[in-house]
């Protein structure tokens, strides 16, 4: 096990002060199956204000549910104390929890069994439901009974799709029919999470469980309320491309799909991007410079690649490499921005055209008239137009 250094302090720290203390969860998952893990967590006997007197630097993260972040310089660790969750009231967080002093006690709550095992050196793996085992079987599986954990929890039956999608997991099939079965609390789940979770699933190296949201009645809910219309097959192939693309080729079959986004909370930078790859998808790839300028004042050049890579996926030719090239020379030779132009609304008044809406017109076809012909950008031969 190669736990870092401020991790094995930390675990050291409250040992030493009389408390257990383990890496948990998905730490350990990844451990046991030969990936870094990305982030660190503890568990621990001692209770939040016991944590924090051992520390110098910590933040109350989530006191209220044991969670005390503990600082290593830029580095943030989450430990929280062993706990017992309350009746769950709203389908997502339960209305109190219980301080315990028993890992397995604090393991049971968990939602699947490869993110319910302890590790220390002391103890080595404490793993009371065999989630090495399902690791090692390629099974994402529930603690306990399935119905139980997600009547408990909505979310974890988009997390399980996810699971699947990211690890390459199956997902167990009593599991499957307990989310079919309670598909519909996903409405009690906010718009944040689901596309927190979506981002994650489309981003998995197994995008072929994204099927699981079709064939589970999942995919209604995570859309808000609407049903797919597009080829899951398709959105498989996918795997190498970045998120923008991913969710444009997700979402490409939507006419309201900056609506759908703005509903799952996107920014704003990403409702706009990923609407503008949507609409131009169909559109027919332009052929001459002057259409690839036309683009080019809508997007930036990265975007542009991304659009082609979206095209290419859909619709392969050979012809979008050579579109790329005509992009790179244009965005470094060309104008096709009034900031480029040789001219401005001052050369236009110190000509005598009046300022106002008529000189914006007049910029924009100058603009037009230079996209199509490079060798009219010059103030002598524009100002004569």
């Amino acid at each position: 096990m190669q736990i870092p250094k401020h991790v094995n302090k930390i675990i050291a720290t409250l040992e030493n002060a009389g408390h257990e203390a383990f890496i948990v969860g998905g730490c350990v998952r990844d451990i046991i199956r030969g990936v870094v893990p990305k982030d660190w967590d503890v568990a621990t006997s001692a209770l939040p204000t016991e944590i924090k007197g051992l520390f110098i630097r910590s933040i109350d993260t989530g006191i209220r549910h044991g969670t005390i972040t503990i600082l290593f310089g830029k580095n943030s660790y989450e430990v929280t104390t062993y706990r017992i969750d309350g009746e769950y009231l709203d389908n997502r967080r339960p209305k109190s929890v219980t301080f315990t002093s028993e890992i397995e006690k604090d393991l049971s709550r968990r939602d699947f069994t490869v993110n319910a095992i302890a590790y220390n050196s002391n103890r080595g793996f404490v793993d009371p439901f065999d989630g090495r085992g399902d690791i090692g079987r390629g099974l994402i599986k529930c603690v306990g009974d399935p119905e139980s954990r997600f009547g408990e929890d909505a979310l974890r039956m988009l997390r399980a799709v996810r699971f699947a999608a990211v690890l390459g997991f199956d997902v167990c099939e009593n599991a499957i029919d307990a989310i079919c079965l309670l598909k519909e609390n996903m409405r009690d789940i906010s718009s944040e999470r689901i596309r927190e979770e979506l981002c994650k699933l489309l981003n998995g190296k197994f995008p072929n469980a994204i099927k699981l949201l079709q064939s589970t009645g999942l995919m209604y809910y995570v859309l808000r309320g609407r049903e797919y219309g597009g080829d899951l097959d398709r959105v498989v192939l996918q795997l190498s491309s970045s998120e923008n693309v991913r969710l444009a080729l997700f979402f490409s079959w939507a006419k309201d799909c900056e609506e759908i986004l703005r509903d799952l909370r996107f920014d704003n930078k990403t409702i706009r991007t990923v609407s503008q790859y949507v609409k131009y998808l169909p559109v027919k790839t332009p052929l001459c410079r002057y259409e690839i300028k036309k683009i080019l004042r809508l997007m930036t050049i990265n975007n542009f690649e991304e659009l082609l890579t979206l095209k290419e996926i859909v619709t392969p030719s050979k012809s979008l490499k050579e579109l790329l090239t005509q992009a790179r020379d244009i965005e470094k030779n060309e104008c096709y921005t009034l900031h480029d132009l040789a001219i401005n609304g001052n050369d236009l008044a110190a000509a005598g055209f009046p300022r106002g809406k008529a000189m914006g017109e007049k910029l924009e076809s100058l603009l037009d008239a230079v996209m199509r012909d490079p060798s009219l950008n010059t103030k002598e031969q524009l100002i004569c137009l």
